[in-house]
């Protein structure tokens, strides 16, 4: 609220635009949003009415999850079918989806992350997740406005671009169709930042774009088993992105390469793709960035909270350790301060993961496409 008022008082420059928490450091969709919000809790002051607020748009974002999940639990039971399954087998699959749905609804950080301290993490999320459900249903155009809508709110959502670029490349009929797409992503961030562009350029994209963004150590989830001078060594920086960018390009090729070898093209396939293989490839993206992040806040849970049962449903894991390893995570979020175990516990999980998504099958690339018996 601090920061919307300066804004609203006449400072363009991000660099002089500060609060109680620190200056400002989110594009300008967040200062509308806010600005917003701060009219309809009279100008900030009535907390009640802002928790109701994000209590309505908590039950709306968990409902948009809960259809895309209802979309790829379709496609994974329509799998079972195809399979000749026998009644049990599927009746075990069914289950199995509903309780990964139902798993999303019993957060303890996440219902305080939306209800109790009304994060901007869960409005960019929720724009995201609309963005997803447009994408799986092929509404590529408008799901990229969305798409850049959350970006304007919080940049962690670019963590889903490279799944994003891929699948855009795999669903266009020629280049230019996806040179559109982008261009509609980048209009919206210009549009939206139009008043401090035209102002101060170098201070908006200095500041609501700070890659260079170093956190404190006392915040971390993530690292608090090592010491800070090795947290803030810019080795250790380093090392982080080579292994972001290895497993990215790991997981790339891989998805190429299943997609190539079901269809005979990797991209400009022109064809609706599978919503099961949407989600899984944007969630992919996103959960790297996670597991090869500088840092964890609290916060942060819910930018990959959500998509996590969904991603291990879809491997070889027995049900027990999938929930084992939800329950870890959950408890490393909880945990504050954070310590050297929870941190630990944390990484450990989030290694198991990495190594099972890997090691699991693709689905599908296209919607109506019959897999090849392996």
């Amino acid at each position: 609220m601090q920061e919307v008022s300066m804004w609203q008082e006449g400072q363009l420059d991000y660099t002089k635009i500060y609060g109680g928490t620190g200056p400002l450091v989110y594009p300008a969709g967040f200062l509308y949003i806010y600005a917003f919000f701060k009219w309809l809790t009279d100008n900030g002051t009535n907390i009640a009415k802002g928790q109701a607020l994000f209590s309505m748009m908590y039950i709306l974002h968990q409902a948009i999850v809960l259809s895309i999940y209802h979309m790829i639990g379709a496609q994974v039971i329509g799998d079972c079918k195809s399979r000749q399954e026998t009644t049990l087998q599927r009746s075990h699959t069914i289950w199995s989806w509903r309780i990964a749905m139902a798993i999303l609804c019993f957060s303890k950080r996440i219902h305080s992350i939306f209800i109790l301290r009304l994060f901007n993490d869960g409005v960019c999320m929720l724009l995201f997740y609309v963005s997803c459900l447009l994408f799986m249903k092929s509404r590529w155009r408008i799901g990229c406005v969305f798409f850049s809508l959350a970006v304007s709110v919080k940049m962690n959502v670019l963590l889903f671009a490279p799944g994003l670029l891929l699948l855009l490349l795999q669903s266009s009929e020629n280049v230019f169709e996806t040179i559109i797409n982008l261009a509609i992503c980048a209009s919206i961030q210009v549009f939206l930042g139009a008043p401090f562009l035209l102002s101060y350029p170098v201070s908006y994209l200095r500041k609501a774009f700070e890659f260079d963004r170093v956190f404190f150590y006392k915040w971390t989830v993530n690292w608090k088993f090592l010491s800070e001078d090795v947290f803030l060594s810019e080795k250790v920086s380093l090392a982080l992105l080579m292994m972001h960018l290895v497993t990215l390009g790991l997981f790339a090729r891989k998805v190429i390469k299943s997609s190539k070898a079901e269809t005979g093209v990797a991209i400009f396939q022109g064809k609706p793709l599978n919503p099961a293989y949407v989600a899984h490839t944007l969630f992919i993206s996103n959960f790297v960035g996670i597991a090869f992040a500088r840092t964890l806040h609290y916060q942060f849970y819910s930018w990959y909270f959500h998509s996590l049962p969904a991603m291990l449903w879809l491997t070889n894991l027995h049900i027990t350790i999938k929930c084992a390893l939800l329950m870890m995570i959950e408890y490393a979020f909880n945990v504050f301060p954070a310590t050297s175990q929870s941190s630990a516990a944390l990484q450990l999980a989030h290694i198991v993961c990495i190594a099972s998504l890997y090691f699991a099958k693709v689905p599908k690339t296209l919607k109506d496409c019959v897999r090849k018996k392996d």
